[in-house]
């Protein structure tokens, strides 16, 4: 039986913006401090069933393997124009370094060596027998540790040294584990969600500080000296390398194929990936292993399309039948366009590759060429390398491939025109497009339109104080924040028309989804310095398709030099309503078109917002050019909750906040009211709900994440009814909430009386509460 060797060694490695930072990792050879290339990260190996270890980037072995990563389809899909059937069990998949693959039945063997000068460990959490860890034990200087273990359950599972914790793993020192059924090599697990081809996300912070003292014999004290990450990764690499523009045309080839997803559009179904419209075709989408080894709470972002998230930290979630555990988390396969990865934690997700839902048909019908979207973390601070230089930090992107030339026969397999390829991170942080006034490709006649002006002012807070603020206005709304909110209704065309007035910005529509050029993200399309008028559609629903649909709670904001001006206040929320129905209640709305009723007068608006005043001297560019801003850094001083009764919004230049509500108790005719969670911090949340004694009360009944309903999907043909409407509410008392997510619920108080929202803020690295807010919640 082969046995793997593994060594713990050291070295400098260099980052994004070319410094050198020192590094410990778990390498495929010896090599020592001084090397120019150490070996701190395992190219992938295979443990088979049949007792072998194989060196190979991809997996199933015999598989062939998609050109520059892309799955080419079967054959275009006959019930849908412009989309194609994917092939099934039919591509391998490529992985990144760092990453082990076991089949079921495999022994995993190792044997570690321990080249530093330290005591090291290599342990497979949650991987061993039962659950248990497996282990080498802490292995002293110069010695040596062999480990071997039956191949877990299939899923992902993460190694680390968990010396010093979290210091070990934060120099280097960490991996995944992923394990295979050879017998359903396209499914998450036997009975599991098939796909496409899979995808491995290992996200990582680097604190060049802790890195420093340790490359100098010294040991690092986590609680005396904080961790303050200084770049942020993604399967080890960042920012303009990390997104395959670089000008090295091997590393670029290599993120394609193992971090950047791609595929042609088709059509999915979330209640039965595995539905196969003819022989050898599957209509699935691809599966994206997220895990987090670092030490930063991370929010990944997808626009273009929401993933189907179906398993967390090796639990898979069901079907129907959901809960809210006592932390917060809501157990139940569930849309998602902002995944919240806590430090250590697993998650896996259907990317659908679908076509983007609020895209209008003539411009989907005149699509020659890919159409990239960006999937980066909404905590901010992670965008950026050595305080600045955005989008530098923890990004990636993935493909919407373009149709084939109709004379070719076949579909391409990958992208053929040349990218424009950066030689740092500098000079693509400081060089996206540009564009004056572009037109509109293809606009229809509106049925809303607003036109929102820049403007920047000194606004004071609840609390007193007072900052600069950058932020959004239209002719009603006067220089308030948050910005105007945007309103309309399922198949309504939209029109935004934005004039920055003062150097450029964009508006991203946070969860819709339209192409690329609508989509306002500048590295993927251009900045306005003149003016732009977006114009998208949101998708109508179907009743009992969990798959159609916009009606929820969405935000805008720009998305130019991102962590600077979301926090300087460029941000408004989005509403999408169903279409009404003339046998609505006077006095009602409906959230969405299967979903349930609510009071519209009661409302509300809640979205926790911090301030760092330090961000809000700083100029528009700070940052990319190089310079360290700082903007790693987030240290908020104050604290406030946005919002308020959406009815009765006043108007002014004014910070629009809540610190009290009114709720209904439900009576006879009386309809519950509704809640509009919107994160716009940078920080985790937690949301509790108490009684008057200050117990915690279950009040909370979750109906939306996202922008999408919360469904029961138990029949792979049959309708999905939402769980809120099939007698299983998902009620609580707690929400967890990530950077940039958004949750809808009703406030469901048993009786009249003061109850009071809780939000605390939470540190992204240590979780510390640093404040606490509330609104206190009059029910009648």
């Amino acid at each position: 039986m082969t046995i793997l060797d593994i060594h713990v060694n050291d070295g400098f490695v260099p980052t994004v913006d070319g410094s050198l930072v020192y590094h410990r990792g778990f390498g495929e050879r010896r090599t020592a401090v001084t090397d120019p290339k150490p070996a701190l990260a395992m190219s992938p190996r295979v443990f088979t069933a049949a007792g072998q270890v194989v060196a190979s980037r991809s997996y199933p072995l015999a598989a062939p393997l998609p050109p520059r990563g892309r799955p080419a389809p079967l054959r275009d899909d006959p019930a849908n124009p412009r989309q194609y059937l994917a092939r099934r069990a039919y591509w391998a998949s490529y992985f990144p370094d760092r990453t082990l693959i076991a089949e079921t039945g495999s022994t995993v063997r190792v044997r570690l060596l321990n080249n530093l000068a330290q005591p090291h460990e290599l342990r497979f959490h949650r991987a061993g027998p039962g659950g248990a860890d497996a282990t080498t034990g802490v292995v002293a200087p110069g010695k040596t540790s062999l480990l071997e273990f039956p191949a877990p359950a299939p899923g992902t599972y993460l190694f680390t040294d968990p010396g010093n914790q979290p210091v070990e793993r934060t120099l280097g020192l960490y991996g995944a584990l992923v394990v295979i059924d050879p017998g359903n090599a396209w499914r998450l697990a036997p009975g599991g969600a098939e796909f496409e081809r899979q995808w491995l996300w290992l996200c990582h912070d680097v604190d060049s500080n802790w890195a420093r003292i340790a490359s100098r014999g010294q040991t690092v004290n986590p609680i005396t000296t904080p961790a303050v990450p200084r770049y942020f990764t993604l399967n080890g690499h960042a920012g303009f390398q990390s997104l395959a523009v670089s000008t090295d045309e091997q590393l670029n080839e290599r993120r394609k194929q193992d971090t950047l997803p791609s595929g042609h559009p088709r059509e999915t179904d979330v209640r039965n990936f595995s539905a196969s419209p003819v022989p050898g075709a599957v209509r699935t989408g691809q599966l994206v292993r997220m895990v987090n080894a670092g030490i930063a709470d991370h929010q990944l972002h997808y626009h273009g399309n929401h993933v189907w998230t179906v398993r967390a930290n090796g639990t898979d979630f069901p079907r129907s039948n959901g809960r809210v555990s006592p932390q917060g988390d809501v157990i139940l396969q569930q849309w998602e366009d902002t995944v919240q990865l806590q430090p250590l934690e697993r998650k896996e997700a259907i990317l659908p590759v679908r076509r983007p839902p609020e895209a209008v048909e003539p411009v989907w019908e005149a699509r020659t060429e890919d159409w990239t979207y960006p999937m980066h973390c909404h905590a901010e601070p992670s965008q950026t390398a050595a305080g600045g230089m955005y989008p530098g930090g923890l990004v990636a992107d993935w493909v919407l491939a373009a149709a084939p030339a109709p004379e070719s026969g076949l579909p391409p397999t990958a992208e053929d025109d040349a990218h424009h390829t950066y030689r740092s991170q500098v000079d693509f942080a400081s060089d996206q497009p540009h564009e004056g006034s572009p037109e509109t490709e293809f606009p229809l006649r509106p049925d809303v339109s607003v036109e929102f002006d820049f403007f920047n002012r000194e606004l004071r807070f609840p609390d007193g104080s007072e900052h600069e603020v950058w932020s959004f206005e239209d002719d009603r709304s006067g220089r308030g924040l948050p910005g105007p909110l945007v309103r309309l209704t399922e198949g309504q065309l939209f029109h935004a028309t934005v004039k920055p007035s003062k150097r450029v910005h964009t508006i991203h529509w946070h969860g819709i989804e339209p192409d690329p050029r609508n989509d306002g993200v500048g590295h993927t399309s251009f900045e306005v310095s003149g003016e732009y008028t977006y114009q998208w559609r949101p998708e109508v629903a179907e009743r009992g398709n969990p798959n159609r649909g916009s009606a929820g709670t969405y935000f805008y904001h720009c998305h130019v030099n991102t962590p600077l001006h979301v926090q300087m206040g460029m941000f408004g929320a989005i509403i999408i309503d169903p279409p009404a129905s003339p046998a609505t209640p006077l006095g009602t709305r409906r959230h969405s078109l299967d979903g349930p009723l609510y009071d519209s007068a009661t409302e509300t608006l809640i979205a926790p917002y911090s301030v760092d005043p330090r961000w809000h001297e700083m100029n528009h560019a700070a940052g990319l050019s190089g310079e360290d801003a700082g903007l790693n850094r987030f240290e908020p001083k104050h604290f406030f909750l946005l919002g308020g009764a959406i009815a009765s919004r006043p108007r002014g230049d004014r910070v629009w906040a809540i610190s009290a509500m009114k709720a209904n108790v439900v009576t006879g005719t009386k309809r519950p009211t509704l809640v509009r969670l919107v994160n716009v911090d940078y920080f985790p949340t937690l949301t509790r709900f108490m009684d008057t004694a200050g117990k915690p009360a279950r009040i909370a009944e979750l109906i939306a994440h996202d922008g999408r309903p919360f469904w029961n999907t138990p029949s792979p043909t049959g309708p999905a009814v939402q769980p809120s409407m099939a007698g299983e509410p998902l009620l609580t008392s707690v929400i967890k909430s990530g950077a940039a997510e958004k949750f809808d619920l009703l406030l469901r108080p048993p009786s009249p009386g003061k109850y009071t929202i809780a939000v605390d803020y939470l540190h992204w690295i240590t979780g510390q509460t640093l404040a606490t807010r509330t609104v206190t919640v009059t029910a009648a």
